[in-house]
């Protein structure tokens, strides 16, 4: 495994506009094991993309790494990936199970990432070549690209919290004009809660007032919307239901048959005319089936 150059996080949080990060074969197909991911389920997580060759035995101890990372973090907006660069087949399937692995693992999953042909005047989107370890963050830049698992983790472990709580109005502008692109639902409960800190309010607008003023056309535009209201809604519960505290007397409370109840409520959200919508209610209903099966009836 080639040794790539750490990109610091605060750095790497301010380098690029808003962007999508794209990815290859998150096909059902292509599934070993772990949870079901797709593409689009990715929009607004933390990804830990870990990509090696899953069959040899040489890479247990870091697949166990990896696998108590996701444990500590999986309540979170966040995801390990493992891109399986080896033969699919049963046998890995069996060993991935054997070995406790509950992250999504998919045969030939990468980031696709530009390339240069010689002459060529514009890149090409090439998946990442070799074993490697990358962390992106809620808004799809590029935080971490290397070999060490500890890094990862801790890089990976600031971008969880920066995506709610952003250090500083640069990076959280860069998470906002992400949201706005393609996760509504967030945006709106962004923007609520900043219209609410008036103080805060005050200092933007004295020092961004272009963007202040463009924010606060955007929030009027969403909460006009009743079909962002609810999704935003949506979103907040499951939060809710995904960052529980499960010794609390809410948690306690909280059972299947309640939570799939919810869930049902708004599944009509899938079938929005706005792609960006039907995605974003997708990924919470996701989060929701995936604590439901924990719970009791």
């Amino acid at each position: 495994m080639h040794k790539k150059a750490f990109i610091g996080f605060a750095g790497a949080m301010l380098a690029a506009a808003a962007c999508a990060v794209e990815w290859t074969n998150l096909t059902p197909e292509n599934r070993i094991g772990g949870r079901m991911v797709s593409e689009g389920y990715l929009r607004g997580k933390v990804v830990l993309f870990d990509g090696r060759d899953y069959s040899k035995k040489e890479h247990a101890e870091d697949i166990a790494a990896l696998q108590k990372i996701w444990t500590g973090y999986k309540s979170k907006p966040f995801i390990v990936l493992g891109g399986h660069s080896g033969a699919p087949g049963e046998a890995l399937a069996k060993k991935l199970d054997k070995l406790g692995v509950t992250y999504p693992v998919y045969a030939g999953a990468s980031p696709l990432v530009p390339k240069y042909a010689e002459g060529a005047d514009e890149p090409t989107l090439v998946p990442v070549s070799g074993d490697c370890i990358r962390v992106y963050d809620a808004s799809g830049r590029r935080l971490y690209s290397g070999d060490s698992i500890h890094k990862a983790s801790g890089i990976a472990g600031s971008a969880i919290f920066s995506a709610r709580r952003p250090a500083g109005p640069q990076v959280w502008k860069a998470l906002l004009d992400y949201e706005i692109e393609f996760l509504p639902g967030q945006a709106y409960l962004r923007l609520k809660d900043l219209m609410d800190q008036k103080e805060e309010m005050a200092k933007l607008q004295a020092k961004y007032p272009a963007d202040m003023r463009r924010y606060s056309e955007t929030y009027a535009k969403l909460k006009d919307s009743e079909e962002v209201r609810k999704l935003a809604k949506l979103v907040e519960l499951s939060r809710l239901v995904r960052d529980r505290d499960k010794s609390s007397k809410s948690s306690k409370r909280l059972t299947k048959s309640l939570l799939e109840k919810e869930i049902e409520k708004y599944e009509p959200l899938k079938k929005s005319s706005n792609p960006c919508i039907v995605q974003e209610a997708k990924n919470a209903i996701a989060d929701m089936k995936f604590a439901a099966a924990s719970m009791k009836k």
